[in-house]
């Protein structure tokens, strides 16, 4: 059997990402990919032999992007990790991917709600926010302070509604950009760790 072709697969879980941003799991499907991705037909079950092990691929790569992602902005502030730059970190990520990873975090929360009904999808979501808040661990530890699960709890809640209200009711969100508010409820969270 030939080796995989690793581009070609991150481009056809990246037409799959942009499917479900857009359309929804339910219109998920081998040939809504090939035609995304303007390969042959056929092109994605080649790589992708089920439906499942299509949205398994397009959960692995959201889950791929975003860690990617966030390595590259810790990497930025190596060594400077405290309270105050994990703030300044949680608004950027918040403001970025409600802009700039709009469909990205969109596709997210729809393969999220898809995780309910398939629990081997949900472990690798949740990990997103499982290491975010292994930033936050860390950030508080280097201050001498050990944050509860309460108040990590507190965070991911507020992380998570920040995240869902401007990607999927951005026009009610007009008073303050998502990375204002993620400043200002973070900043209310961090004030009672």
């Amino acid at each position: 059997m030939p080796p995989v072709n690793q581009q070609r697969r991150a481009a056809l879980a990246d037409a799959a990402i942009a499917i479900v941003a857009q359309e929804g799991t339910h219109r998920l499907s081998h040939r809504t990919v090939d035609e995304t991705a303007e390969v042959p037909r056929g092109t994605t079950s080649n790589y992708f032999r089920s439906r499942d092990a299509l949205l398994e691929a397009t959960v692995a790569r959201v889950v791929e992007l975003h860690f990617a992602w966030i390595g590259g902005l810790r990497a930025q502030h190596e060594g400077e990790l405290n309270r105050t730059t994990l703030q300044g970190i949680l608004t950027s990520v918040l403001q970025e991917a409600v802009t700039t990873h709009r469909d990205r975090y969109r596709a997210m929360l729809e393969l999220l709600l898809e995780s309910t009904r398939r629990p081997e999808l949900h472990e690798a979501l949740t990990r997103i926010f499982s290491g975010a808040f292994e930033l936050v661990q860390e950030a508080h530890r280097a201050e001498g302070v050990e944050p509860t699960e309460e108040e990590v709890h507190l965070l991911r809640v507020c992380y998570i509604g920040v995240l869902f209200g401007y990607v999927v009711m951005p026009e009610t969100m007009t008073v303050l950009n998502a990375g204002d508010t993620a400043g200002a409820l973070i900043d209310a969270v961090l004030a009672k760790i």
